[in-house]
């Protein structure tokens, strides 16, 4: 839990971080489709892109937080993911359109 903490702080100073906790956790966790994989890991701010290669992490970057929108980079990819529930909508780095994820 202090590692999440901090790294709000870090990303987002003053009262934002504050606020961006419940995103965090809101957007932890690994989301599929059948042709998509994501892997966003806020607590250590790591994600993963490519399910051929499970245990490969990159760096996690959320550039913006507009309530459930939010701007994130993993590696040198930005995505747009909108998050509501457990369903992502995503669009972004080598998706054509939008594409709509759920948790696992």
């Amino acid at each position: 839990m202090f590692r999440v903490t901090f790294a709000c702080f870090v990303l987002f100073p003053g009262s934002a971080a504050l606020s961006a906790e419940p995103v965090l956790k809101q957007i932890h966790g690994t989301w599929r489709s059948q042709k998509q994989m994501v892997l966003i890991d806020t607590e250590r701010m790591l994600g993963n892109l490519d399910d051929a290669r499970p245990f490969q992490r990159d760096a996690l970057w959320l550039r913006d937080i507009s309530g459930r929108m939010v701007v994130f980079e993993i590696g040198r990819r930005r995505f747009i993911g909108f998050f509501d529930r457990n369903e992502l909508r995503l669009t972004g780095d080598g998706i054509e359109g939008s594409a709509v994820l759920h948790r696992r």
